[in-house]
């Protein structure tokens, strides 16, 4: 009977033996996360010198955004004080528009009459009259777009009537140009 209660208690020590080191090593597993996770957002703590070298940099740059802004003022008060001598307006009918320049590319092959044809009303235009004219040619563009988008052709097949559209705007900008 000694010995059943020996061999009782020896399996009872074992298995409490067993279950303490399981509980410590479920504790090792938790410590180690903890620590993994506090090593993976390492904290962002910055040093006295680090701190002033931040501090420097910015008085410094500081100090270059009034430099360059007395400068710019400087120059503005420079040119408020030069007076321009005469009227601006034949310097600038002087220099050309950008589409003069393109209408003049493009007109070179054409006649003289048709050159003046062609440059006589842009240049009656008056400022109010070209944004008019802006506007209702954005307009039209806009209808145009939204009639071809209802289209049942389009629908069908968008590329073929895309490709066709095109064909037939060279074709156009050809016949012009001869």
């Amino acid at each position: 009977m000694a010995k059943t209660k020996r061999n009782v208690r020896a399996k009872a020590k074992s298995v409490v033996g067993a279950a303490k080191q399981k509980a410590q090593e479920l504790q090792a597993k938790l410590r180690q996360e903890k620590l993994l996770h506090k090593t993976l957002t390492p904290k962002s703590s910055t040093t006295k010198k680090e701190k002033s070298d931040l501090k420097h940099k910015k008085l410094l740059k500081k100090f270059a955004e009034t430099r360059k802004e007395r400068k710019e003022e400087a120059a503005r008060k420079n040119r408020e004080k030069t007076k321009v001598i005469g009227d601006l307006k034949p310097l600038k009918d002087a220099l050309p528009s950008l589409q003069d320049i393109y209408n003049l590319v493009k007109t070179k092959q054409k006649d003289a009459t048709e050159q003046k044809t062609l440059t006589e009303p842009e240049a009656a235009l008056s400022a109010n009259e070209k944004i008019r004219k802006k506007r209702t040619e954005l307009v039209n563009r806009v209808q145009s777009l939204e009639k071809v988008i209802k289209d049942k052709n389009f629908k069908q097949n968008p590329r073929e009537v895309i490709a066709a559209h095109v064909r037939n705007k060279y074709q156009a900008m050809e016949e012009d140009d001869e």
